[in-house]
């Protein structure tokens, strides 16, 4: 299910794009924690909607984290990476018949969704390491003793495991369908149901109880924040995403291809 040789064209198809988001990425966490002050804290406290308004007490370093940038930024930014490697990975090639040329190789499709797959949780988890490193170096540098490194370190794992369940979606549905229309209609449009769904949440409580029919509930960070509770939603946006992913590749071996 692995095939060295289109790894690296993997790599090298999907390169900028990841090297652009983690860098946008890394950039917004460092003026995040840059910029943690009480005058940012009361200001962003006050917009109408924003996750910080609902926060009592004192605020800490990595609670104004949590509810800023892995509230807004940490979620979009990522989602669109997913959604256009998804896609990119199988159903474009079907769609614009370089997948004939592939299977016209020795490999299988097994090592072609496979070896696709792979690249996608690698490139994910590299994002995300990254940025939890630029974070902690940041908050040395600008914040000293002020970041609370376990908690901050469980945000990203808990942050990283929600994209990977966003990345199964469109590996998924990049795998079922034949062209990059149909591909790209739950690919992108569930992951983005999920996220105007919780933005519609925090916007109103008596939609409260939509916060069942969105992926984003998964991802808790009071609960991380609380040291609590957060365990079997971890759980469950892993094995999801397992789940898919495997799906995909199953899918993908089994149905007609237009060749």
């Amino acid at each position: 299910m692995f095939n060295g040789v289109y790894f690296r064209q993997v790599i090298k198809s999907n390169i900028k794009l990841l090297i652009i988001f983690t860098a946008a990425l890394s950039v917004f966490m460092a003026m995040m924690i840059y910029v943690f002050t009480p005058e940012t804290v009361e200001s962003l406290k006050n917009l109408k909607g924003s996750t910080m308004g609902k926060m009592t007490g004192k605020i800490t370093l990595v609670s104004f984290i949590a509810n800023s940038f892995y509230a807004g930024n940490a979620i979009i930014f990522p989602m669109a990476y997913s959604i256009a490697v998804g896609n990119r990975l199988i159903a474009e090639k079907v769609d614009k018949g370089g997948m004939a040329g592939l299977l016209a190789t020795p490999m299988t499709r097994n090592q072609v969704s496979g070896t696709g797959g792979l690249y996608f949780i690698i490139s994910l988890t590299f994002m995300f390491s990254v940025i939890a490193s630029v974070g902690i170096i940041s908050s040395r540098i600008f914040q000293p003793d002020a970041l609370e490194i376990k908690k901050f370190i469980m945000l990203n794992v808990g942050m990283l495991l929600y994209h990977l369940l966003i990345s199964g979606i469109c590996f998924f549905a990049s795998c079922v369908f034949n062209t990059s229309r149909h591909s790209l209609m739950i690919g992108a449009g569930l992951p983005l149901f999920f996220f105007i769904t919780h933005i519609l949440v925090l916007l109103s409580e008596n939609l409260s109880y939509l916060k069942y029919v969105t992926a984003n509930t998964l991802f808790d960070s009071e609960a991380i924040l609380d040291g609590k509770g957060y365990g079997i939603k971890f759980a469950a946006m892993g094995i999801s995403a397992l789940v898919l992913y495997v799906a995909g590749i199953m899918r993908f071996k089994r149905k007609d291809l237009p060749l």
